[in-house]
């Protein structure tokens, strides 16, 4: 490597790799993008090569670039095991990264925490905390957790939220109701029954969402009962006429318990499942797992199930 070059600029070109954009790069290392895009020049003189491709609004790493890249991470990645194992050696630390999770996520979502391997984290402890959405996005800006999976968070200008999965919520009924005939349902379709809905306080954001869309447009929902889990949510439809509102999980208990599940088509209303951290976290054990986290999940393209307020 250049003497003229600093750790720090293998930082910036790796960073503007993977967040392509010099806006989120330069937010990602701390500095303006001026100075991104200033240093970026100086390296590539020191090099004599052009590392990217400067396009409208973002970058594009060029084949030189890549190979650049490819081995700035194993330079950095080798310092911070340096400095990670001379720190476990002399004071037995312990890395430990605490996750919430939401009650409500597919296994498949939670199994893969625990595939996540971060080779500068030999000793990493991880911590699962569970709870309802709402809970755990106060665990987040209260510092309880570094990191959660959570259901359709609000927009909220504390917290970094990157979206992994997207699903639709599934509507329940007796096979005898007027609607089993069908392969999906709307909203138009819903309205005119009773329903078994979730409470408000497991998820207040989706709750209000739903109720407000649905009055917009076809007046008050006609809410008969209110169930937490899928058992609650079947044992409540006692007609034919009652339909209840599940997440796809508990659609597979409930059809095999005899109903019938479909899933509910509408533009505004589905399912998301988000990574949230603290917006400004600096945490590079927790960069580092939430990239980690996301390209796991890319790369085994799993069905993508979400979780919903009702098991």
């Amino acid at each position: 490597m250049n003497a003229q070059l600093k750790f720090r600029d293998l930082e910036m070109v790796v960073a503007l790799q993977e967040e392509g954009t010099f806006t989120q790069a330069a937010r990602r290392i701390g500095v303006t993008q001026t100075a991104l895009s200033k240093r970026l020049q100086m390296v590539e003189r020191e090099v004599q090569v052009r590392l990217f491709e400067r396009t409208h609004g973002g970058a594009m790493v060029t084949g030189p670039g890549r190979m650049f890249v490819s081995d700035a991470v194993q330079i950095l990645h080798t310092l911070q095991r340096a400095v990670h194992d001379a720190r476990e050696a002399r004071y037995g630390e312990r890395q430990k990264l605490r996750i919430g999770v939401s009650l409500y996520l597919p296994p498949q979502l939670i199994a893969l925490i625990h595939a996540v391997e971060l080779p500068l984290y030999k000793q990493l402890a991880v911590e699962i905390v569970t709870g309802f959405s709402p809970e755990l996005i106060a665990d987040v800006q209260n510092k309880n957790v570094d990191v959660a999976l959570v259901a359709s968070p609000a927009p909220n200008a504390a917290l970094t939220q990157q979206r992994i999965a997207r699903d639709h919520f599934m509507i329940i009924f007796r096979p005898r109701h007027p609607l089993a005939g069908k392969q999906f349902v709307t909203l138009a379709d819903i309205v005119a029954y009773p329903w078994v809905f979730f409470r408000r306080v497991t998820h207040p954001f989706l709750h209000d969402l739903i109720l407000r869309r649905v009055e917009a447009d076809y007046g008050p929902a006609k809410i008969m009962h209110f169930g937490t889990h899928v058992a609650q949510a079947s044992a409540m439809l006692h007609n034919d006429s009652i339909i209840g509102w599940i997440n796809p999980a508990g659609a597979e208990l409930a059809v095999h318990q005899g109903f019938v599940c479909l899933p509910l088509m509408d533009e505004h209303i589905h399912m998301e499942t988000h990574l949230v951290s603290l917006a400004d976290n600096r945490s590079q054990l927790v960069s580092e797992f939430a990239r980690k986290f996301v390209k796991c999940w890319e790369d085994r393209s799993m069905p993508q199930q979400l979780s919903l307020p009702i098991e």
